[in-house]
C-alpha cells in the first residue's frame, strides 16, 4: 500500500534503480526521475507519466513537491544537487557515496543541510547491515581481545569506489577516528568502468587509528577477486566476506587468554556467529531510507561520509607528496585537492 511520501530520485544508473526499487517495495511513490537520457528512464519505467521525467535537476526540483530525494548521480555532481534539493525545501536527503570530490564541497553540503534543518544521509549500506552491527557488538565485548589491525583487499575496484566503504567500516568497528595515513596510488592506468571522465585508480597504504588500531588497505590494479576484511584482536580474528555472507569469529580459550601473546601457536576456538541477513543493496537501502524518513539517529550521516572521503583524499595527497604520511583531519590547504570519483 503505498504512502503519502512523495520521492524523487536524480540519477537512473545502476545505483538509482536500486533506489527506485527500495522506494517501491516500501510502498512509496516516486513523483519524478532525473537522468541526462530521460528516453532510458521511460523504456525501464513505461507506466511512469513522461511528465514526471525529467532532463534537468533544475526543473525537477522547481516542479515537484518532494518530502524525500536519492542523489544518485556520480560523486562530480553530487554537492550541487545536494545544496540545490536543501534550498528547494526538501528536508531528507539520501546521497550516493564518495559524497564529493573534494572536502570543501563535503563540507559545504554538511553545512547547507544543517543550517536548513535538512536530514542528510550518506549510503554507505553496509552502515545498515546487521551482521556488521553484531560483529561490532562482539568487539567492543572483547570476543577477539582488543582490536588490533584490520586488513582488507580487493581487486581492480578502485580506492574511492571500495575505499570509502571500508575506511568507513574501519571507523565503524575500530569506535576510533584515523589518526593519520600513508598512500601509494596505483600507476597502472585502468580504465575506469563508469567512463574516462572518471578518476578513481586503485592503491594501498597504511590507516592509523587515534586507539592504536591499525588499517591496512589494498585496492590495486593487479588483481581481480572478491573483497574480504579481516580483523585481528589481541586473542582473536574476525573473517568477513559480504558477498558470500562469511562471517567467522575465532578467539583463544580464556584459560589460553593468560598465557604470552609470543605463544601464537595456541589453537584458536571458534564463535558462533549468526548471520541475520545477506547483503542486498535494495534492502540495506530501504533501511536507509526508513531510518531517514524518521525522526531519530542516522546511522551514515554527512559527517561521517565527509570523514571516509577525507581518508580516501589523504591518499592521493600523500602518493603526491612521495608518501609520507599525512595527518588527520587533514590541513585546510587540502580542501580544494580533487579527484573526479565516479
Amino acid at each position: 500500500m503505498e504512502t503519502a511520501i512523495s520521492a524523487g530520485i536524480i540519477g537512473f544508473g545502476g545505483m538509482g534503480q536500486r533506489h527506485y526499487a527500495a522506494y517501491e517495495q516500501m510502498g512509496i511513490k516516486v513523483q519524478a526521475i532525473c537522468d541526462y537520457d530521460p528516453d532510458k528512464v521511460r523504456t525501464m519505467l513505461p507506466d511512469l507519466p513522461s511528465s514526471c521525467v525529467y532532463s534537468e535537476p533544475e526543473a525537477l526540483l522547481e516542479e515537484v513537491d518532494l518530502d524525500v530525494v536519492s542523489i544518485a548521480t556520480n560523486s562530480p555532481s553530487h554537492a550541487a544537487l545536494v545544496i540545490a534539493s536543501a534550498r528547494a525545501g526538501i528536508k531528507r536527503i539520501l546521497c550516493e557515496k564518495p559524497m564529493a570530490t573534494n572536502l570543501r564541497e563535503a563540507r559545504a553540503m554538511v553545512d547547507e543541510c544543517h543550517e536548513l534543518g535538512v536530514r542528510l544521509a550518506v549510503n554507505h549500506v553496509a552502515r545498515w547491515l546487521s551482521n556488521q552491527r553484531e560483529l561490532k557488538r562482539r568487539i567492543s565485548e572483547g570476543a577477539i581481545g582488543d582490536l588490533r589491525h584490520m586488513y582488507f583487499h580487493c581487486g581492480s575496484v578502485g580506492l574511492a569506489n571500495q575505499g570509502t566503504h571500508v575506511f568507513d567500516k574501519m571507523r565503524y568497528l575500530s569506535g576510533s577516528e584515523p589518526q593519520s595515513v600513508i598512500g601509494f596510488i596505483d600507476q597502472t592506468g585502468t580504465p575506469n568502468v563508469r567512463g574516462s571522465q572518471f578518476e578513481d585508480p586503485g592503491g594501498f597504504g597504511i590507516v592509523l587509528f587515534e586507539n592504536g588500531t591499525r588499517g591496512f588497505v589494498d585496492t590495486s590494479e593487479d588483481t581481480g577477486v572478491p573483497y574480504v576484511l579481516q580483523l585481528v584482536g589481541t586473542f582473536g580474528q574476525a573473517y568477513v566476506n559480504e558477498l558470500q555472507n562469511i562471517w567467522r569469529l575465532s578467539a583463544r580459550s580464556k584459560e589460553d587468554r593468560a598465557a604470552p601473546l609470543t605463544r601464537y601457536v595456541l589453537p584458536l576456538g571458534e564463535i558462533p556467529f549468526e548471520t541475520k541477513d545477506h547483503f542486498d543493496i535494495v534492502e540495506l537501502t530501504k533501511r536507509a531510507l526508513t531510518e531517514l524518513l524518521g525522526d531519530g539517529p542516522i546511522s551514515c550521516t554527512g559527517e561521517d561520509g565527509m570523514k571516509a572521503l577525507e581518508v580516501t583524499l589523504a591518499f592521493h595527497v600523500s602518493h603526491d607528496e612521495g608518501n609520507r604520511k599525512i595527518d588527520l583531519p587533514l590541513d585546510d590547504k587540502y580542501a580544494d585537492k580533487t579527484v573526479d570519483f565516479a
